[in-house]
């Protein structure tokens, strides 16, 4: 499993009646020019679980153009990002002579994007290494402004690792477990790195790949291994985009290399591209990101279900078009609400971004109490899921406040958690104003930045402010 993951799957609903698990989804909604479509409302959305309708408890536009609450004198909040899209070319599994018409063709595309912000490259190289052309920040990384390159920069960086790879030494892969289990191990690394983004990422992998089964003297199947990276990529909002990049008129192994891709990009909420198409993948990356949304829906839980559930998603708006994971296998256990918060927790201080998935504004005062700092918090309610018993809106949110000397992580207090209960005058309210999670904090004469992080339990979201304490 990746190191930090926001899961696809919450804990099951306690009710009364059969158990039911929540169903997490990134959904990605374009039209038919390809355009994201940002405006998409739940009552045009139609949830098909195995051929089931199912109702849409959360459904939240999440792109970066989404709304803000607005702000008030004094007050700092989140914005939303862009969207993380790493691209990985594979040279363990292609010559290089495949890989150059790949590197061309991007080059080509980055050098008239307008920003490249966002954008990671990495190749994997013939002896199995990764290399960083323009790397994800480090995971301790400095909070202070950090210099991203322009699209002609990031260009010139591509052609220089081109350079720089074409000179090692070819090496011919012969053991397929070395070459295949090498392959995975370098996905999983970087999942792991942009796991620590929260949020949806996309990532393009540039490839041959590899087959489904190898027919040894017993046959070897490694559909539970891409099972098994699909669902922590898919934990962990990570998106991939498969281009099979091979020789044209090689039919050796192609279809079934191209069944593994497939089987990558369906169950992550991707798509899979033919030769010669990676600008192709990066311009619908780009969109995909922009035209995200954050689904959820509760599905019946059966005891000793191992089956595939295959999800499809319908618009009745005439041309929209929805992306999503086609499926997922509920064998995976529903983790620990505890133990994922620790673990989210324990991540997100040390990342230089802000989350952005639940909106806040975060004020500064002096606390009447006596020493400590007042931090007027307010989250947006359309970002968190609030659920109806018994009259009112319930949810539950879990708060940490982080410091920072010199761009670094100090410490992080103890976590705070907060039962969100509205009546509906509330809610009507708290649409307009945000959920109060006002909290008194003790800040050190030392503390540089103050970090606010929310976290919703049960969507597993993340929204965080970075601050400057009182002088």
């Amino acid at each position: 499993m990746f190191a930090v993951v926001a899961v696809a799957f919450a804990q099951p609903k306690s009710d009364t009646g059969p158990p039911q698990r929540l169903v997490l989804l990134d959904v990605a909604a374009i039209n038919s020019k390809r355009e994201p479509v940002t405006d998409l409302r739940a009552s045009e959305l139609r949830i098909r679980e195995d051929g089931k309708v199912y109702p849409a408890v959360f459904f939240h536009f999440a792109g970066p153009k989404r709304a803000m609450m607005p702000l008030v004198e004094g007050e700092s909040a989140n914005r939303p990002a862009v969207t993380p899209t790493l691209i990985l070319f594979d040279r363990w599994n292609e010559r290089m002579t495949v890989a150059l018409s790949a590197w061309n063709s991007l080059g080509a595309a980055l050098q008239h994007l307008e920003s490249v912000d966002g954008i990671f490259i990495y190749f994997l190289t013939n002896h199995g290494d990764l290399f960083p052309v323009h790397p994800l920040p480090s995971a301790d990384a400095d909070l202070r402004a950090m210099a991203e390159p322009t699209p002609v920069e990031l260009r010139a960086k591509l052609d220089d690792a081109v350079r720089t790879l074409n000179g090692f030494r070819d090496v011919d892969v012969q053991d397929p477990f070395l070459r295949i289990n090498t392959t995975f191990r370098a996905l999983y690394l970087l999942g792991s790195q942009m796991a620590a983004i929260a949020g949806r990422k996309n990532l393009i992998w540039v490839t041959h790949g590899f087959p489904l089964t190898l027919m040894l003297p017993e046959i070897i199947d490694f559909e539970p291994q891409i099972r098994q990276f699909s669902a922590a990529a898919n934990a962990s909002q990570i998106a991939l985009y498969t281009v099979d990049e091979s020789v044209e008129g090689v039919a050796d192994m192609g279809s079934v290399f191209r069944q593994t891709l497939d089987m990558f990009s369906s169950l992550t909420g991707g798509r899979l591209y033919p030769t010669d198409n990676t600008p192709e993948a990066l311009s619908a990356a780009i969109a995909d990101g922009r035209g995200n949304y954050r689904l959820a829906y509760y599905s019946a839980t059966r005891p000793k279900d191992r089956k595939e559930h295959k999800i499809r998603l319908e618009s009745s708006r005439k041309g929209v078009r929805l992306l999503t994971s086609e499926g997922y296998f509920p064998d995976i256990a529903a983790p620990d609400p505890d133990a994922l918060e620790h673990s989210l927790f324990s991540s997100l201080p040390h990342s230089p971004f802000d989350a952005s998935e639940i909106g806040l504004r975060v004020a500064l005062s002096p606390s009447p109490s006596g020493s400590a700092t007042h931090l007027s918090i307010h989250v947006d309610p359309a970002d968190i899921l609030l659920e109806q018993r018994d009259g009112s809106y319930r949810g539950q949110l879990a708060l940490l406040f982080a410091f920072y000397t010199h761009g670094f992580l100090e410490r992080a207090a103890a976590p705070v958690h907060i039962n969100v209960s509205l009546t509906p005058d509330q809610l009507s309210q708290a649409r307009k104003d945000g959920v109060d999670a006002s909290q008194d904090v003790e800040v050190s004469s030392g503390a540089e930045k103050i970090r606010v992080i929310v976290m919703d339990r049960k969507l597993y979201a993340l929204g965080s402010v970075t601050v400057s304490p009182l002088k």
